[in-house]
């Protein structure tokens, strides 16, 4: 049986303008039953949606089951994990540090970590890498971290520290000339995060908590999940080879030392939406102005700093486990769609309709 959660946030104390979802919520009706229907048709196991414009919660609704096996719902509270949207949070806790200035984006990434002035390329040449590189995926870096198992949340990857997977990937070929082209890279942010620690002097997730999540009222955003909350984890399921099998199951037993920064953080749409909007307000209780410019200024094609940009200046990240947000600086529109499912030909095409309807809406007279 689908199980259906649905939020509406009062728009009693905001003033639309026209075409702004019509004024009101029930204009969203078209972008939200292409997810209710996925879920109905047994494309996805289940799925949480939310918009909001100018800061304020437009809707939120929950569809079907995020534990299939022990048929528990899927609700607008349940933890999902929101695989790569952690780097662009990984990348403005850097960026605190930029203001503050303990690093500087034009630094070679050697100057902090002096394993990587022994970093060759293929050829065995040596070349400077920087920070702002590693925040664009222009370093040259490999694709994957050394020694990270297929299933990220293995035991024995999460027992390591970041400061024995820096020198790993230092010994770990560079692909190309930093700078000369884009290529995505998860193995980055773990350089990234270990620059924190060292100029932070606190590990990455205490860093991260202090200087982002908690300025940012993101108190239920979590890298280390409390054993208390562990039951409101959500399952992420992967199809394979026509089969859907169980890809992660939270254990609140496990030990957690290392943090993942390229896509360990577990959170809600309410709580994304949060650090969206931080792009697009202009309070300044968690970013300057100059980083807000800066991670959304283009630093190489279809990136800025830790967000993807679009040609109209939309921002946006997604991640493996069908998660997916997105902000538009122009109409103030915000939107997180997540599933936990590893599919993208299934979950893709989802995200680009559901995208494209919310703005049909907002486009409305």
């Amino acid at each position: 049986m689908q199980n259906r959660v649905v939020l509406i946030t009062s728009l009693a104390l905001l003033v639309l303008p026209a075409g702004a979802f019509a004024q009101q919520p029930a204009a969203l009706d078209a972008a939200f039953k292409i997810v209710q229907d996925a879920v109905a048709q047994g494309e996805v196991p289940g799925a949480v949606a939310l918009v909001a414009r100018n800061g304020r919660v437009v809707r939120e609704e929950s569809f079907g089951l995020a534990d299939v096996e022990n048929k528990i719902p899927f609700t607008p509270q349940t933890l999902c994990w929101i695989a790569s949207i952690t780097k662009p949070i990984t990348v403005a806790a850097a960026m605190k540090l930029v203001e503050s200035g303990q690093l500087g984006l034009e630094d070679p990434i050697e100057k902090h970590l002096p394993e990587f002035k022994e970093m060759l390329d293929k050829d065995g040449k040596h070349h400077i890498v920087t920070i702002r590189q590693l925040m664009s995926h222009t370093s040259g870096i490999q694709s994957n971290p050394p020694s990270r198992p297929d299933f990220f949340f293995a035991p024995e990857f999460l027992e390591r520290k970041l400061g024995e997977i820096a020198p790993l990937i230092a010994k770990t070929p560079l692909q190309f000339e930093p700078g000369s082209k884009v290529q995505y890279s998860n193995a980055a942010p773990y350089v990234l995060g270990r620059i924190i620690e060292v100029k932070s002097g606190r590990p990455f997730h205490e860093h991260v908590r202090q200087t982002i999540l908690e300025p940012a009222q993101m108190r239920d955003s979590y890298f280390i999940i409390p054993p208390a909350e562990a039951k409101r984890v959500a399952v992420v399921y992967r199809d394979t080879r026509g089969q859907r099998v169980t890809f992660f199951r939270f254990d609140p037993a496990w030990r957690v030392t290392m943090t993942l920064p390229d896509g360990g953080l577990f959170s809600s749409p309410r709580e994304i939406a949060k650090f969206l909007q931080v792009f697009l307000s202009e309070d300044q209780r968690v970013l300057s102005p100059e980083s807000v410019k800066a991670m959304r200024t283009r630093q190489a094609p279809g990136w800025g700093l830790g967000w993807a940009l679009e040609e109209d200046g939309l921002f946006s990240h997604s991640g493996s486990s069908g998660t997916s947000a997105w902000a538009d600086p122009k109409t103030g529109v915000v939107g997180v769609l997540f599933f936990q499912l590893q599919n993208n030909e299934k979950i893709a095409p989802l995200q680009t309709a559901f995208r494209q309807a919310v703005r049909a809406a907002n486009s409305q007279p």
